[in-house]
């Protein structure tokens, strides 16, 4: 099936708009503003040059009437800026940092002549924001502690962000959404990261970014990462499809000499410690080897005009993997006990990335680079999951980028066109075998499920920077832009094509684990197609109002063409269905409407209101960047995944079926059910009920014609005070999220039974009848604290601690079976109601060549997920993240040799060794949460089932750089 959509006249006026505009926007550059002055006079028409120090590429500006000055468009690094006012000349090194708006004045007049005086000012550190960012130095990538080379594990290190601990699911989280026990949401934890400005947003799969959902690989070569910025709220109109948190790393590029690293890394099972589970079962240490290794190199082709760079890294790696019974009793280790143990998850990446930088002269720059991913691993396995329904896993990503920026006397454009292709593919390690779940005990068998996913897209971008625009009394900088991207989506995804048949105890219900009481099997077309248009378009004004207040006003508007499956017509028995249904639950008093989910074509209209105000303000207090109060509000939409949307063509063309199985074949809860008959458990078994008409009919899914993105409304109030070299930052965020992704069933009695049930009410032709909901919503609250002490030359010694006080609550889950009146469910702590969390990160130089380093993670522990049902299953069902867990310690080192050949600045060698989890804390990734219906008594409840963290693991390594 092939669903398609034009560009339309709003996707082709929005393109030629932006290719014929005149910011280069912030996603991958710096600005840096302030005035010049003579005597304290401000200085208009003076000169301003920034070379970079590495490559000789040079910008300029000219100051305004007041002084006034802005260099935009800054790549990251250092740079000698020059200031020429009144045949005088002065000069200041210094740094910047991606996404970073830094200020930095200059008085000339002390400078006698034309003498030229360079000043290291060290790195310019960014005050007068609203923004809540948080910038990652090179510095702190190559040498803090880490075990798997994946910058967003630094992510930990700005307060409010999350990098999931899963070892499948390398991904981070922030507001509170998106932060069930495995890292996601099915709305994606909404959240976008950028490298050189190219979008690895997924459109399909859960993960927040391509190549992100069920793999423990890193998203791009950490050796070609020059630095990243965590923004963990209210950022400007700029940053797109993201509703909490983003991600900009920028990537190192070649200079006027010839730079480069060789690295490896080695991990083995005799430098690791047993864990917890091996510890207590008395079990040996299984095989484990890891390595890591690669290189890169970069210099000139042309000095000052043109250079290259290039990166490769791999790892190989077999890991282990604990299996352990959910409820380890007597009868249950005796029947399932040869499930348990530590099995090998063999895994295998390789990354690469290669830049072009060419500047023809002052005005212009040119970069082209590409970046692949290659990766494969069997994973899917784990805690209560038995090996044998691993999933063998390909995972693919390659991206390009061409980019031109070109600068003007007060203005600078910057054109981009990116290409994303992805390509995410499991299979069963065991398809031969149908699944067995018995819930809370273990789940066995082949992997039910396999997929193809594949995206696909060219993203045309233009920004422009209009500078030293005075008005309303101050100095503006205005940002606007837009992007059109063409996507193609492709899912097959075989839902269930392999049998799963499920076990449960309940005594009320006559079940036991005798006898699967359902099963589910899907058979069809399991592949769905599709074309979308994304537009959006920004204006953004950095006003400085005086030299203490400053105001960042912005503006975003976002447009799909295709995000609900626009063509899509429902199928006139699934109409039929619809009106049925809509009768039967009106005479029970349901404001179920069957015109809120009957599509004909052409009803479904793309979302045109996703205007997204972003305000923030800063006042400097004594007009010296060292007492600075800021505040902000914003809107911002993420995007609904394609599946989400998809799956209601797939489960026409695939039908998923739900076999209810009993002892008996009685009714159960309203719903008949089937005699069990043990020639069932097998997919020729359920062929044959459906052969026979036996079998129920299959799940009709639907979509609200009206679905709309998720969203969310932030607000933060802090301050930043700056004590010598010290910054620190206090602030107060509230996040509000709306329109979250959920499903519950429609045919259902929309009051309760004596049982506490809601009663199945049947639909001719279907089973259940699911429906997409977006009354999920999220409330998040938290108070962030950030410490800063630089590492310079004359102090060679950092310090950073980011500490999060957080309160996190939800309302409806991903699947809302139990409570399908989503709007009326309380609010309930997920699991981002981590009270407490500190990362403390280190580094210092020391005597004879020695460098120590270390990262420290402090937490109370995100509570585990509670199925209270001792009051029954019914309208006494309790679900919520109430378990209380055990804290997290963790406290990893770093210690290196520098060995140089030949002088402070030439060829070093760097002998390398680490240690992870040195007090061998076992820190606990899951929990046995299930109580079970009185009088009987899970006394596994609260007890830990996997780990979030290694044992005390050393590993050794070296890097030899020139």
């Amino acid at each position: 099936m092939i669903l398609r959509s034009g560009v339309g006249r709003l996707g082709l006026g929005a393109l030629l708009l932006a290719t014929a505009a005149p910011v280069a926007a912030q996603l991958t550059t710096a600005i840096v503003r302030g005035s010049v002055s003579s005597a304290a006079t401000p200085s208009p028409g003076a000169v301003v040059t920034a070379r970079n120090v590495d490559s000789g590429f040079t910008s300029r500006a000219t100051a305004g009437a007041d002084g006034s000055y802005a260099l935009p468009g800054l790549r990251p690094g250092t740079y000698d800026i020059s200031f020429a006012a009144g045949g005088k000349t002065v000069t200041r090194q210094v740094t910047v940092g991606v996404g970073q708006s830094a200020t930095l004045d200059v008085d000339v007049a002390p400078v006698a002549g034309e003498e030229l005086i360079t000043v290291n000012s060290g790195r310019l550190v960014e005050t007068r924001t609203s923004e809540i960012g948080t910038n990652v130095t090179t510095r702190q990538i190559e040498t803090l502690p880490q075990s798997s080379r994946n910058f967003l594990n630094f992510a930990d290190l700005a307060p409010g962000v999350r990098a999931s601990k899963n070892e499948f699911r390398r991904t981070f989280t922030g507001g509170g959404i998106g932060e069930d026990p495995n890292g996601e949401s099915l709305a994606s934890p909404q959240v976008n990261v950028f490298v050189d400005g190219v979008s690895l947003k997924s459109n399909i799969q859960q993960g927040g970014l391509v190549g992100g959902d069920s793999s423990r690989g890193n998203p791009f070569p950490q050796g070609a990462v020059q630095e990243f910025r965590v923004l963990s709220a209210n950022y400007k109109a700029e940053y797109e499809d993201a509703g909490v948190s983003v991600i900009t790393a920028v990537t190192k590029s070649g200079g006027n000499e010839f730079h480069g690293e060789v690295f490896g890394f080695y991990q083995d099972k005799n430098l690791r410690a047993k864990d917890y589970f091996e510890k207590l079962e008395d079990r040996p240490k299984g095989e484990f080897k890891r390595k890591q290794y690669g290189g890169s190199l970069g210099g000139p082709i042309i000095a000052d005009k043109l250079n290259f760079f290039v990166s490769y890294e791999a790892n190989d790696e077999d890991r282990l993997i604990n299996v352990r019974l959910g409820q380890r009793t007597p009868e249950n280790l005796a029947r399932f006990g040869q499930y348990e143990g530590t099995f090998a998850s063999p895994f295998r990446s390789d990354l690469g990335f290669a830049k072009l930088t060419f500047q023809p002269g002052d005005r212009d720059k040119i970069e082209l680079s590409g970046s692949l991913r290659i990766e494969s691993e069997t994973s899917g396995f784990g805690g209560a999951t038995a090996q044998e329904a691993a999933s063998v896993n390909k995972n693919n990503v390659y991206t390009g980028n061409l980019r031109w920026q070109h600068t003007g006397d007060d203005w600078q454009n910057e054109a981009s066109v990116d290409y994303l292709y992805y390509k995410f593919e499991p299979t069963a390690l065991n398809p031969d075998l149908v699944g067995q779940d018995f819930q809370g005990v273990v789940r066995f068998g082949g992997r039910d499920t396999t997929q193809r996913v594949i995206q696909k897209g060219l993203t045309f971008r233009n920004n422009v920077t209009l500078s030293n625009i005075e008005a309303l009394g101050g100095n503006h900088v205005i940002k606007f832009g837009g992007k059109v991207s063409f996507q193609k989506y492709e899912v097959n995804n075989n839902l269930n094509g392999n049998p799963l048949f499920r076990y449960r105890v309940d005594a009320t219900q006559g079940l036991d684990f005798s006898f699967p009481f359902e099963a589910v099997y899907g058979l069809g077309d399991p592949t769905v197609r599709a074309d979308d248009t994304q537009v959006g378009l920004f204006v953004q004004d950095d006003w400085e109002a005086s030299d203490r207040l400053t105001f960042n006003l912005g503006l975003r508007w976002d447009w799909e063409s295709n995000a609900k499956n626009n063509s899509y017509v429902t199928p006139a028995d699934a109409v039929a269905a619809l009106r049925s249904l809509e009768t039967t639950l009106g005479s029970q008093g349901s404001g179920f409407r069957a015109d809120d989910y009957i599509s004909t074509g052409n009803n479904r209209k793309p979302f045109t209101t996703a205007f997204q105000p972003r305000i923030g303000v800063s006042y400097d207090l004594f007009d010296d960047q060292r007492t600075v109060f800021f505040a902000g509000f914003g809107r911002y939409y993420d995007r609904t995944l394609f599946r989400n949307a998809a799956e209601e063509s797939l489960f026409r063309q695939f039908t998923l079926r739900t076999f209810a199985f009993s002892r008996d074949g009685a009714d159960r809860n309203g719903q008949p059910t089937i005699a069990w008959n043990d020639s069932y458990l097998s997919r020729e078994g359920l062929d044959a009920l459906i052969a026979t008409n036996v079998a129920p009919n299959g799940e009709l899914r639907l979509i609200r014609n009206d679905t709309r993105p998720p969203r969310t409304d932030q607000y933060s109030v802090g301050v930043r005070q700056k004590f010598g070299r010290v910054q620190t930052s206090l602030s107060y965020t509230h996040i509000e999220g709306r329109n979250q992704v959920g499903y519950f069933p429609i045919n259902r009695s929309p009051t309760r039974n004596a049982a506490g049930f809601l009663d199945f009410v049947p639909v001719p032709g279907f089973g259940n009848v699911v429906a997409l909901t977006q009354d999920r919503a999220s409330r998040y609250d938290g108070i962030f604290l950030t410490i800063d002490k630089p590492y310079t030359a004359a102090s060679p010694w950092a310090i950073n601690v980011a500490y999060t006080l957080a309160w996190s609550k939800e309302r409806g889950y991903s699947f809302n079976f139990d409570f399908p009146d989503v709007a009326n469910q309380p609010f309930r702590p997920n699991a981002g109601n981590e009270r407490h969390r500190v990362v403390i990160s280190g580094l210092a130089d020391l005597p004879w060549g020695l460098q120590v380093s270390t990262l420290m993670s402090f937490a109370s522990g995100q509570p585990f997920f509670v199925t209270d049902a001792s009051n029954g299953f019914g309208s006494g069902l309790v679900l919520g993240n109430y378990g209380k867990p055990r804290a997290f310690r963790q406290v990893d080192l770093r210690l290196a040799k520098n060995i140089y050949l030949s002088g402070d600045r030439g060829p070093r060698l760097q002998l390398i060794a680490e240690v992870f989890n040195v007090f061998n804390r076992a820190n606990f990734g899951g929990y046995d949460g299930f109580i079970p219906q009185s009088p009987e008594v899970n006394e596994n409840f609260g007890l830990p089932n996997s780990l979030n963290s290694p044992p005390r693991s050393f590993q050794v390594g070296g890097r030899f750089t020139f």
